[in-house]
């Protein structure tokens, strides 16, 4: 199966003025690359942002991307309280299928737990409140586990894969997001480039892991990789995924709903 991966400049965080627009928007982006499986979410700072500015939207976006990937009935006690998280609880849930479990709790019940080593053995969250015995294989972070006796407290670690959200990822710069990424198939998105066909699309099931490159609010991916030496035809695909388009630009989380979308449609159908 072809891995997925984004590439979004922070700068998407400088036209917000307020901690809330700011939080709107990184939900907005968790929220699409969740619907759609995306593997890897780099974050790289374009030339028109600073470094100091660059590094604080990165703390920003990594302590709300750990709120909005944790599952919500493990969030108080995994996360910790902090003031960069004042406007998370207005959100919608990200929903992802392993967040949705039962109140109650029975014998044979599967959900994702936080396994940790305590004494010469293993515990596990359940929930915020709970903390069961661990028995099997176990390793210390989130894990899939089976509740085996709710009333002894005793749930069972299972080598069970999950979908945890995106990995998060960050560069200095956008030649070293490109440099780093070398052995992927890298698209770039842009209004300049060539409306890809359905054949082009679903050619990106041949590739193990595809890249696909977004712009910034203010700057689009030629300017951002002419700034820094870097030809972007020589990346490899430059594509236009929202043709006709009758707005002066398209918001980058636009671009990348849009873009991704057509994605997953060619390569499901791709693999029917």
């Amino acid at each position: 199966m072809t891995e997925i991966d984004v590439a979004i400049p922070t700068s998407i965080l400088r036209v917000e003025s307020t901690l809330l627009l700011k939080t709107l928007r990184i939900h907005q982006v968790a929220r699409t690359l969740g619907i759609f499986g995306v593997s890897k979410a780099f974050f790289y700072k374009d030339f028109e942002t600073g470094l100091t500015e660059h590094r604080e939207f990165v703390g920003l976006i990594r302590k709300q991307w750990e709120y909005f990937y944790t599952p919500p009935y493990l969030r108080r006690r995994l996360v910790p309280k902090s003031p960069l998280l004042k406007h998370v609880g207005i959100l919608p849930p990200l929903r992802l299928d392993w967040f949705d479990v039962p109140r109650g709790l029975k014998p044979g019940d599967e959900r994702v737990g936080y396994v940790f080593r305590k004494g010469g053995g293993f515990k596990v969250y359940v929930d915020s409140s709970r903390v069961f015995n661990a028995t099997g294989d176990c390793r210390e972070g989130l894990a899939v586990i089976r509740i085996t006796d709710p009333e002894g407290k005793t749930a069972e670690c299972l080598d069970k894969d999950f979908y945890k959200g995106p990995e998060l990822r960050f560069t200095d710069s956008f030649k070293q997001l490109v440099e780093e990424n070398r052995d992927a198939r890298i698209v770039a998105t842009s209004r300049y480039g060539r409306v890809p066909g359905f054949q082009e699309l679903s050619s990106l099931a041949s590739s193990n892991r595809v890249l696909i490159l977004f712009g910034s609010p203010r700057r689009g991916l030629h300017d951002i990789a002419r700034a820094e030496g870097v030809v972007l035809e020589e990346l490899g695909d430059v594509w236009n995924t929202v043709p006709g388009q009758r707005v002066k630009t398209v918001r980058t989380e636009e671009a990348l709903i849009i873009t991704l979308g057509l994605v997953n449609h060619a390569l499901k159908l791709k693999r029917i």
